[in-house]
């Protein structure tokens, strides 16, 4: 498996010739590293773990040029499609599905989802996290979550082995906070910290996260850069 992030929450699976994106935000990111999507052959699917636009971000756009198949909360799909989304599938927190051989299970996150429409947020359903799996490895994508002791539920029932955390604190769960996820309530071999650094309000230094983390490797990656498990 080959895995990428792309700076913010973005993130890219490549594996069992499968190609996924998560929380695709690259217009207006000033981390994404340039020119990548330049050397994306194809995409299989877009997962969105919430409406807002630093997660949404260039889903749609996305999805038009790939023909990518949108996995989301109904809210966020249904959106989607009406703006020109032709393939969704569409889920709600606790589900999984099977989607030509990969396996997608909506687990919980403690945030907000919504989108800014001709001035007004309009709510997007419920935040959410993603396990997918594929090629015998599962891929935890906490999404924008605070940290919860159901944390440890996620670990018994899907067995994640790599994780990706928000540690940038203000709006999702700090660096403290991420290493108490993995070191009480998660057993992930791998955990990379995102959703830190993109903008100023995002203080929470991924170094300090990996200083407290007792239990699993931490990759502190780098935007574009991609690293095999």
């Amino acid at each position: 498996m080959r895995l990428t992030w792309l700076g913010h929450s973005a993130v890219h699976i490549d594996a069992a010739g499968k190609s996924i994106l998560i929380d695709p935000f690259f217009t207006g990111n000033p981390k994404y590293p340039a020119g990548w999507e330049d050397r994306l052959s194809k995409l299989d699917a877009i997962v969105v773990t919430h409406g807002h636009e630093d997660h949404l971000g260039d889903t749609v756009r996305l999805a038009k040029k790939y023909g990518a198949t949108l996995v989301a909360q109904w809210e966020i799909c249904m959106t989607c499609a009406a703006e020109g989304v032709e393939k969704v599938q569409p889920m709600n927190t606790g589900g999984c599905i099977s989607h030509e051989g990969v396996r997608f299970c909506m687990v919980p996150a403690w945030h907000s989802s919504s989108v800014m429409r001709e001035g007004k947020a309009q709510t997007m359903g419920d935040p959410a996290g993603f396990v997918i799996t594929l090629d015998g490895i599962s891929v935890y994508h906490a999404g924008d979550t605070a940290l919860f002791s159901d944390m440890a539920l996620i670990q018994r029932l899907h067995k994640p082995k790599v994780g990706f955390l928000p540690v940038g604190d203000r709006f999702t769960m700090g660096p403290e906070a991420a290493a108490i996820a993995c070191n009480e309530f998660l057993a992930l071999e791998l955990v990379v910290p995102i959703h830190w650094g993109t903008f100023d309000l995002l203080h929470g230094d991924p170094h300090e996260f990996a200083r407290k983390v007792t239990r699993g490797r931490v990759h502190i990656a780098t935007p574009g850069e991609p690293f095999t498990v």
